[in-house]
């Protein structure tokens, strides 16, 4: 049961995700990416800017 809701949050879809979990992925991102230049890290920071503004 574990393994399932783990994968399943690793898996979320950025349109889904909270605030907080942006900025978590995007801190693990930076650390292990090196920086924002993925379509990913550039993804979530598009989410959290959505976020923000609401």
């Amino acid at each position: 049961m574990a393994e399932q809701e783990e994968a399943a949050k690793k898996n979320k879809k950025v349109n889904r995700m909270s605030l907080q979990e942006v900025t978590d992925a995007l801190k693990k991102t930076e650390e292990h990416m090196k920086g924002n230049t993925s379509q990913y890290a550039r993804a979530l920071i598009a989410r959290k800017a959505e976020l923000e503004a609401k």
